[in-house]
């Protein structure tokens, strides 16, 4: 298995050095190929097709040929074709008004029309990660920041979790400004590969700083509330029903006060008015 530092030195490489990785899989371990892989998919490369299997060797041996066949019987279908084609000749020079009824029945097939499909790519976010990482760092106080291999730690699974922060926060303005396009559940597939990629580093004790665990907390509870709505855009969107509703619409607002709250954000919600029959 690949560790968190591996996966991302992905992020850092060209689509060149990933494809080699990808195509040299006997060179490799095959958790970094698999890594490479993904990272692919998420940029939009396609992967190249696997080299086709080798034709098999005969069953029988190669001394077991079948005799050689008499000079009739290797010639005799190239006279009988020979015999057709005379044939169908003597009746074209008879009848040769015919060959053109043929010609002129023949309509010409109808031009291929190719239909645009507009293709929306998954924006990488790096430039709003950078900044949002930066921002979380300045939250830690001095002798937070005084580890170095902790903030170091930290600060790489802050990354991550704003990489997916970032994506879900995307998808979720698609789905709330419908109708969205079909290439729609390709990249909410993408956004939950990043949701798992932070989740499988997080199952790791990286020996953090209390204030930094508490953070990582924060963030696991964001993404899992950003993975459980992306799960249901999904599912509506195959089912062809209204992406956003009042669950929903929490749910976006409670997981963006999560990411708030670890910028330094965070602002005490107004206190809830009505009757509680009618929340």
């Amino acid at each position: 298995m690949a560790s968190p530092s591996a996966s991302d030195s992905f992020l850092q490489k060209t689509n060149e050095e990933l494809l080699y990785l990808v195509q040299h899989p006997e060179l490799y371990h095959a958790a970094l190929v698999a890594e490479a892989g993904r990272e692919l998919r998420r940029r939009g490369v396609g992967l190249p097709k696997p080299p086709a299997p080798e034709a098999a060797a005969p069953a029988y041996p190669l001394d077991d040929a079948e005799p050689t066949p008499s000079a009739v019987a290797r010639w005799w279908p190239a006279l009988a074709l020979a015999l057709v084609m005379l044939g169908l000749g003597w009746w074209g020079l008879r009848n040769p008004t015919s060959a053109p009824k043929e010609v002129a029945a023949k309509k010409p097939a109808a031009p291929i029309v190719l239909e645009a499909v507009k293709a929306e790519r998954l924006p990488d976010f790096e430039a709003e990660t950078a900044a949002q990482v930066a921002e979380v760092r300045r939250q830690l106080s001095a002798a937070d920041r005084a580890d170095t291999t902790a903030t170091g730690r930290y600060l790489r699974m802050a990354r991550r979790y704003w990489l997916a922060e970032n994506a879900a926060v995307h998808l979720t303005n698609q789905a709330r400004h419908e109708p969205v396009t079909s290439v729609f559940p390709g990249q909410v597939d993408l956004a939950l590969e990043r949701i798992s990629w932070f989740m499988r580093a997080k199952a790791y004790n990286q020996n953090l700083t209390l204030t930094m665990e508490a953070n990582l907390t924060l963030m696991q509870k964001g993404l899992n509330l950003r993975r459980s709505s992306l799960q249901s855009f999904k599912s509506r969107y195959r089912a062809q029903m209204p992406m956003m509703d009042k669950e929903e619409e929490r749910v976006h607002q409670e997981a963006s006060g999560l990411a708030d709250e670890l910028r330094g954000r965070y602002q005490a919600k107004p206190a809830i008015r009505g009757n509680i029959t009618e929340l």
